[in-house]
């Protein structure tokens, strides 16, 4: 069976920014969220730099691939995601995140990690830390009805889409999919990672509660920027410019070996204990 992983080239490569050749000096994953697509980061390309290589990364069970099989759960994810991203990240790398995209994102830099090949830097964007990730009950056993309520809420979904039954059943099987990766999600005590961490919010997001997004800081070594905007849960869409200069800037700021020398200084500084 195929990986039925979509990687979505959204930079230079993809004739975005006219026919001239460009050097790539960094690889940039996005990860969108549940119920999204690789086609929902389109807009961040054109703010983002014509060095990058920008790639939106599209989970299983969607676009070419719709209707076919999603995957159970966060670990089978991750599996069939890392080999994909690893073999298009060149040199110097970074990957975001958005909700669900975050925790795939920051599992994907533990499995990176392990493989010795990490990312320079993680973004995270409308999510709890992983290991303080709580919810109340399980959203993917919702109805149907209940579900089109919750994409209403949630916003970023157009409301004449949740007017057509047969978009609205498609979207309703995806969105329920993956919110069996998050709902079902049990944080694996392990290592912190070695690299900077970027922390994305709206300040009235209500699947990312201020109190939860610090304790991001519990999960690397090296230092953890937090940045808030207003809004809601898709806050970035309605701030595309200023969210993407802040994330360039703090990708730009990561050493490109910062993960190594932050584990070598901390085993070091233990040894020494």
């Amino acid at each position: 069976m195929p990986d039925q992983v979509v990687i979505r080239d959204l930079g230079p490569r993809s004739g975005r920014y006219g026919n001239e050749e460009q050097e790539t000096d960094l690889t940039c994953f996005v990860i969108h969220h549940s119920g999204g697509s690789a086609a929902s980061y389109a807009p961040l390309a054109g703010h983002l730099p014509r060095t990058w290589r920008v790639i939106a990364v599209e989970l299983p069970g969607r676009g070419a691939f719709a209707g076919g099989p999603a995957c159970g759960d966060m670990a089978e994810l991750v599996a069939r995601l890392a080999p994909a991203v690893l073999d298009n990240a060149g040199d110097r790398y970074a990957v975001f995140g958005h909700s669900l995209g975050a925790l795939v994102a920051y599992e994907l830099a533990r499995e990176a990690e392990r493989r010795g090949a990490p990312p320079v830097w993680l973004g995270a964007s409308g999510s709890a830390a992983p290991h303080r990730l709580r919810l109340p009950e399980r959203r993917d056993l919702w109805s149907r009805e209940r579900l089109v309520t919750f994409l209403r809420e949630l916003g970023g979904t157009p409301e004449e889409m949740l007017e057509i039954p047969d978009v609205v059943d498609y979207m309703v099987d995806v969105l329920r999919a993956d919110l069996r990766i998050v709902d079902t999600y049990e944080h694996v005590d392990g290592p912190p990672l070695s690299i900077p961490i970027s922390v994305f919010s709206g300040d009235a997001d209500p699947l990312a509660a201020q109190e939860l997004l610090g304790c991001w800081q519990e999960r690397t070594l090296a230092p953890v920027r937090f940045h808030t905007w207003p809004g809601g849960h898709f806050y970035l869409f309605d701030h595309l410019e200023s969210f993407c200069k802040t994330l360039v800037v703090d990708v730009n700021s990561a050493p490109a070996g910062a993960g190594a020398a932050v584990r070598e200084e901390k085993e070091g500084a233990e040894s020494h204990g």
